[in-house]
């Protein structure tokens, strides 16, 4: 379509906009086959975003797509959601559902307004099937015995099992559904949402951000966890548009697959949150290469290979639960310029606040306008903290007759974990 058509006309829905640059696609297929041909399509239709946002006149749109432009609507009354809200009384059941202006559903399903309340809200969906890590997280979080908190799922999977664009234009409509639900629970028990956090998987980090921005009112949602938020269609907009500091008291992120592939990665690259933590430097993951795939096929079977594929992006969620399951066994992440500085053993102080523990247990204080990031090395499976040593010289070089820098670049893997 020209752009003086695309000034003039909005198409009407994410599907119809997509087919503006001549583009059609279909869920059809193997799970494997919708992964590669979505991500095929995302770059066409950044295209199409970055077209449509100079050529279109801002009054031409009855539904923006900015967060401060939709904030008019933000406290609009939802008298239903599409989102379904489980809460989970134990380890094992599969939730019982709360429904929006619903109260007797609350002591139905043993909400305890005296506890903090996490809420899981998983991402895009290929195959619209909840994945087997929400309930892994479920247990490993109401495992908590010293620190009771009611556990809750954002299940949006109806919205999400689409195309990947249309998913991420959804993931501001449940936002708001989130927030609607957040601001109900404050009316109807003695709740706060200093108490609330979300932890969001992929695409349902923007979710968490979305419900962050839509929630309004003087006070924040108490902490949002972003697990390797969405990359496609996020790298490099607005904070607006997607997770950012300003949508909670406390943000953090970790970020496990920022590896481009034809200019996109599956996890945003860019900081996103108060600490932001780059496991492994962040890019890619040890266990996840495609050498690995015969151990995969052992544990996943035919599922192996989409297993390998997503590996990398889902060790975030693994990294979070390794938190929980092993608290014996904390990871802790330095301050650091970037992956290199940290490889050569530069970066390992924590005094001042420069290092941090990774996943639940991280600590909140200190929190400035300026991300800080941080980085780790950990192991191919869990336990991830494994042990890591600092740089040694080789045996052969005499630290007193060599500059610090040139055995340290010398080296060849500076850190090794077992």
């Amino acid at each position: 379509m020209a752009p003086s058509t695309l000034a003039s006309a909005r198409p009407t829905s994410a599907l119809e906009e997509a087919a503006c640059l001549g583009i059609t696609f279909s869920l059809s297929g193997t799970p494997l086959a919708g992964v590669l041909q979505n991500l095929w399509v995302v770059p066409e239709l950044q295209r199409w975003e970055r077209c449509q946002a100079k050529h279109r006149p801002s009054s031409s749109f009855a539904e923006p797509l900015g967060r401060r432009a939709r904030a008019a609507r933000k406290n609009e009354t939802l008298q239903e959601t599409k989102t379904r809200f489980l809460l989970f009384e134990g380890e094992t059941d599969k939730g019982c559902q709360i429904q929006l202006h619903r109260p007797d559903t609350l002591q139905q399903c043993g909400f305890n307004a005296s506890l903090p309340l996490v809420m899981i809200i998983h991402g895009w969906s290929v195959d619209g099937l909840l994945e087997d890590w929400i309930w892994q997280m479920v247990a490993a979080l109401k495992s908590q015995g010293a620190q009771p908190v009611n556990v809750a799922l954002a299940d949006w999977i109806t919205q999400a099992h689409n195309h990947y664009a249309i998913a991420v234009r959804n993931t501001r409509l449940v936002g708001q559904e989130v927030a609607a639900l957040l601001r109900w629970l404050e009316e109807s028990a003695p709740f706060s949402r200093s108490h609330v956090h979300l932890i969001g998987y992929s695409l349902g980090a923007h979710v968490s951000g979305f419900a962050g921005s839509y929630i309004g009112g003087k006070h924040k949602i108490g902490r949002i966890t972003g697990l390797d938020a969405a990359g496609p269609l996020f790298e490099g907009t607005s904070s607006n548009d997607r997770l950012s500091p300003d949508d909670a008291n406390f943000v953090d992120a970790i970020h496990t697959f920022t590896r481009e592939h034809m200019g996109l990665s599956v996890g945003i690259k860019e900081p996103i949150a108060h600490y932001d933590f780059y496991p492994n430097g962040g890019s890619f993951q040890p266990g996840c290469h495609f050498l690995d795939l015969y151990k995969h096929i052992t544990k996943h079977g035919l599922n192996a290979f989409a297993q390998t594929i997503k590996c990398a992006h889902e060790r975030s969620v693994h990294l979070f639960i390794d938190s929980l399951v092993h608290p014996d066994l904390q990871s802790t992440a330095y301050l650091c310029s970037g992956m290199d500085s940290f490889s050569q053993g530069l970066c390992l102080d924590c005094k001042k606040g420069r290092c941090n523990t990774l996943g639940y247990h991280t600590r909140q204080g200190g929190q400035s306008k300026k991300s800080k990031q941080l980085f780790l090395v950990t192991r191919a499976q869990a336990p991830f903290k494994g042990e890591c040593g600092r740089p040694q010289p080789s045996r052969y070089l005499k630290a007193q007759k060599f500059p610090r820098s040139l055995f340290l670049e010398w080296l060849p893997v500076p850190f090794q974990c077992f």
